[in-house]
């Protein structure tokens, strides 16, 4: 009986790579990107000048990490972008939750919401500088629309999406409407909503950084990485602010994840860990 249990048993072997753990797995993966891109330029004979290699690059971003004037442009950038992220949030969950409860409403705005929904924010930019001139005022708006449907759309789907049964209970129990929406609906809905805001902080980190970028004179990440793009001898430090950059935008995602899960334990969908 004990040979058989210990032949049905499984054994696991794991190799090395079995043995990492996830972040050893990220690592990894990163180690491998710019392994394969200094095999790529050296394969198509692509000059420094243009791909510098990963060692070079690596020892820039040790020299831009200690540069003040990239301290203030990512400053610049992360606070247009978490203002703008902030106004979406206040405009677009109310907005939302309106809708998403009421479709004869829906129903009288959804021509202009999918007229108005698939302009890009670059689209608008030339119109912005002409009324909010090339300032922080310029990429928190286009943020905040930018944005404003991410929110609005989850929102609408996580209000639509709670179970109908738990709302005629609170009804069976003498709950007013006001009070279902409140006890039953927002609770429901809420780690979706946040989910739409979790994927809004990313684009809304992206839009900063391009508006900057095209704009001009507006600050931030995007004006320094132009600046050394014109700069032909520096193309070492546009790569290490690209990477730097998209650093950043992960520590946003990791710290959003974080407060999902103290927010939200129960929920994955909002980074809880579920029951």
């Amino acid at each position: 009986m004990t040979a058989v249990s210990a032949r049905s048993r499984p054994t696991r072997r794991r190799g090395a790579l079995g043995r990492l753990p996830a972040v050893g797995y990220g690592l990894l993966g990163i180690i491998l990107f710019f392994v394969l891109l200094d095999v790529t330029g050296i394969l198509f004979d692509i000059p420094p000048e243009q791909l510098p290699r990963s060692l070079t690059v690596a020892a820039t971003t040790f020299t831009v990490l200690a540069d003040s004037v990239f301290h203030e442009a990512v400053w610049d950038t992360l606070s247009a972008a978490l203002i703008g992220l902030g106004l979406a949030i206040l405009l677009a969950v109310p907005t939302g939750i309106l809708f998403g409860t009421n479709r004869p409403t829906f129903a009288a705005v959804s021509t202009l919401i999918e007229f108005m929904r698939p302009l890009p924010a670059v689209a608008l930019i030339p119109p912005a500088l002409l009324i909010l001139g090339a300032g922080a005022e310029m990429k928190v708006a286009l943020v905040a629309y930018s944005t404003f449907w991410i929110i609005l759309f989850n929102t609408i789907y996580a209000v639509r999406g709670v179970d109908p049964l738990q709302k005629d209970a609170a009804r069976v129990f003498g709950v007013s409407r006001f009070g279902a929406m409140v006890r039953v609906v927002l609770p429901s809905a809420a780690p979706f909503i946040y989910t739409g805001i979790q994927i809004a902080a990313t684009a809304a980190l992206l839009v900063t950084i391009g508006t900057e970028m095209l704009a001009g004179g507006s600050g931030g990440i995007g004006e320094w990485l132009m600046t050394y793009l014109n700069a032909i001898t520096r193309r070492d430090f546009v790569y290490a602010g690209a990477y730097l950059s998209g650093v950043i935008g992960l520590l946003l995602t990791l710290a959003l994840v974080s407060l999902g899960r103290i927010l939200f334990p129960w929920n994955k969908a909002a980074g809880g860990r579920g029951r």
